[in-house]
């Protein structure tokens, strides 16, 4: 696995056949946690390639400035994995509240149905008989 590493350590990045179990070595080490502007940009782009996850690169940015200012005040070195898995998470979270929203909306549409449905039937329902005057 040395062989690996070296190359990925003088690359800066792994290869199409670095192998898995180096892969997770490198996910699972604890890493130290940018300092600067730069080392942000190089971090966070090779947290974002691991999520996998084809959304604004952006977005995923500041998740990931927002997990770094939420750490405890004695964490200066966090594994690879904790932000990958922390991503992959978020997005979860999102698809879950958008769906959540799609049956509540739903869920109101059909009850206004129903209520419109039973007004309708009380208005059919309800026959004006003529008022007479009885007192005649």
């Amino acid at each position: 696995m040395g062989f690996w590493n070296w190359i990925s350590n003088l690359t800066g990045k792994n290869t199409k056949l670095t192998p898995k179990s180096t892969i997770l070595e490198q996910l699972n080490e604890k890493r130290p946690l940018p300092l600067g502007s730069t080392e942000f940009d190089e971090w966070a782009d090779r947290i974002i390639s691991g999520t996998l996850l084809d959304a604004d690169a952006d977005s995923m940015k500041f998740a990931l400035a927002n997990m770094l200012l939420h750490l405890g005040p004695t964490e200066s070195h966090k594994e690879d994995a904790f932000f990958v898995h922390s991503l992959r998470k978020v997005a979860v979270n999102q698809v879950a509240d958008a769906k959540r929203h799609e049956i509540q909306a739903r869920a109101k549409a059909r009850l206004a149905a129903e209520e419109a449905a039973r007004q309708a039937e009380l208005a059919a329902q309800t026959v004006v008989e003529p008022v007479t005057n009885q007192d005649q």
